[in-house]
């Protein structure tokens, strides 16, 4: 039996029709014959229902020819097609197409089989090059480059370049975003900045958390962005399409690719005016910089110690509890020299141990992190002149401005404030910080404890 195989991803004046195409096909068999078609799905793989029923049947040995319209009708890819054709040849079926005459039997026609397949990869490859160029010619103009708008803004249409173009303009809701900006700069958590946020929000049915607050202050689309903000983002690595001087202190920016992606971050002056104070913008972006050190790493519901507690006789990691209201400790391999250890009275030693040999070792305000942080930043803007992508004068400037302020950082240090001032600490995720940027284990046994430190 036959098998007549359609496909259409987008339904268009230009293309041929699903019918259209079966009618063809038939014109191909002897009038016995299965009909597989899938409709807006594309060739790029064959991840499509019918097609996986269709080769269920090949398998089943209820198919002996398979008959399309046109070769890119069943895959545009040259790798998926080749596992197909090895489908086929094990089960022994035919293939027909009927623009492209094949004679799959023979050698030239498998060979230029895989020729046509070669062509039709190369143009999905070349549309995919097209699309993604036209991306980042738009992202480079400043024109919004797809996707629903931020909050705070509507998508309107505008000239640009003598074509018609999408924008951002600011709308009623630009004051919720300036009502967070102002929230989180004088002081409050992200956590507590939502909850305000959400009180007076109930009636529009927006759930706001600590994740969508700080997606909404680290997006540089809402900043009037001045020469701070260049040497921000530049510090940080992030490739800049516009020179310093478009960074007048007015318009947003648009941000796109990720650390570590496969596109590197790029960042480029919209063509839309921004709504937040630069230095407040920046201020509460460096506040959520500094969180990311100091509140990162493995948290844990019961204690700030977890996960950095070894047993002193197996050296298995040791766990905390909860227990009918208490916590306790236990070793991950059963050892009950730790059985019956006061957990709290074990958190005040640690947490006291360490204030003691933080002031010991690094009795001025964290110079070393400091310095260090301005070398990476300095790193950062000679790879930019390397790369040719900004102005060597002002980056030579910045680079001057930054071994100043590392150099008073490196005479400076000697009596200053301790790195942390213990007595004020209260809260849990900022203890476990703390301790993990300090500690690196804490060896436990039945009446003493161990404390191996980073520095």
């Amino acid at each position: 039996m036959d098998a007549l195989y359609a496909r259409q991803s987008v339904d268009k004046k230009d293309s041929i029709s699903i019918e259209a195409q079966l009618e063809k096909c038939a014109c191909e068999s002897g009038g016995n014959y299965m009909v597989f078609s899938d409709k807006g799905f594309s060739g790029k793989n064959f991840n499509r229902p019918s097609f996986k029923n269709m080769l269920q049947c090949v398998r089943e040995g209820k198919i002996h020819r398979i008959i399309v319209y046109r070769l890119d009708r069943l895959s545009r890819s040259i790798a998926d097609f080749s596992v197909f054709w090895n489908i086929l040849e094990k089960n022994g079926v035919e293939f027909l197409s009927v623009n492209e005459r094949f004679d799959t039997a023979t050698p030239i026609g498998r060979a230029m089989l895989y020729i046509i397949m070669s062509f039709a990869q190369l143009e999905r490859e070349t549309i995919a090059e097209r699309i993604r160029d036209n991306y980042y010619a738009r992202f480079k103009r400043g024109v919004w480059t797809g996707g629903p708008a931020p909050v705070g803004f509507d998508i309107i249409k505008n000239s640009s370049d003598g074509r018609r173009a999408s924008f951002l303009c600011a709308n009623s809701e630009a004051e919720l975003v300036k009502l967070i900006f102002n929230l989180y700069s004088s002081g409050l958590s992200l956590g507590k900045t939502a909850k305000k946020v959400s009180e007076g929000l109930m009636e529009k049915k927006r759930y706001w958390d600590s994740r969508a607050v700080s997606r909404i202050i680290r997006n540089p689309v809402y900043a009037m962005c001045s020469g701070d903000i260049y040497w921000y983002y530049a510090e940080k690595g992030i490739e800049i399409e516009n020179d310093i001087s478009d960074f007048d202190g007015t318009r947003g920016a648009m941000l796109t690719g990720k650390e570590g992606g496969k596109c590197l971050p790029k960042l480029s002056i919209a063509g839309h005016d921004g709504i937040i104070d630069p230095q407040i913008f920046l201020y509460c972006n460096r506040r959520l910089d500094m969180n990311s050190t100091v509140c990162g790493g493995q948290k844990s519901r019961y204690s700030f110690v977890s996960g950095l507690l070894r047993c002193g006789l197996c050296q298995s990691s040791v766990k905390v509890v909860m227990s009918q209201g208490k916590r306790y400790i236990f070793c991950s391999k059963g050892c009950c020299g730790l059985k019956g250890c006061d957990l709290e009275g074990l958190e005040d030693t640690v947490l006291n141990t360490v204030k003691e040999a933080v002031k010991r070792y690094m009795p001025c305000e964290n110079q070393p992190d400091r310095a260090d942080e301005i070398d990476f930043r300095i790193k950062n803007l000679v790879k930019a002149i390397e790369e040719g992508g900004v102005s060597a004068k002002y980056i030579n400037e910045r680079i001057n401005f930054l071994e100043n302020e590392k150099n008073n950082i490196v005479c400076q240090a000697g009596g200053k404030k301790p790195v942390v001032d213990f007595s004020d600490i209260m809260d849990n995720d900022y203890k476990r910080g703390i301790i993990r940027a300090a500690v690196e284990k804490i060896v436990i046994r039945e009446n003493t404890l161990e404390i191996f430190y980073r520095f």
